[in-house]
Parts: C-alpha cells; structure tokens; sequence
C-alpha cells in the first residue's frame, strides 16, 4: 500500500493507510489549529 503524503494539507482521510484505525477520521478535531475549534490531532498534517 503507497503511503499517504498529504503535500497539500486537505486531510483526505479516505487516502490515509491509517483510515481504518484512526479516531479522528473524518472529525473536525482532525484539522489543524489554524482553523476555529480544531485540535490538529491528525498525524498526516
């Protein structure tokens, strides 16, 4: 399975290896700090 980069910083969860696992999937929680209320708990950003 080719790795998932994210360059362009859009958290695409559905191209992520981690997609099954990960918690945050899909959760506002996941994108970064820049953005009101979000935590950048996601891995790939």
């Amino acid at each position: 399975m080719e790795t998932y980069a994210n360059k362009d910083k859009k958290c695409e969860c559905y191209k992520c290896e981690w997609k099954e696992k990960c918690p945050y999937k899909d959760k506002y929680q996941r994108l970064p700090r820049t953005n009101p209320g979000a935590l950048g708990l996601c891995k790939k950003l």
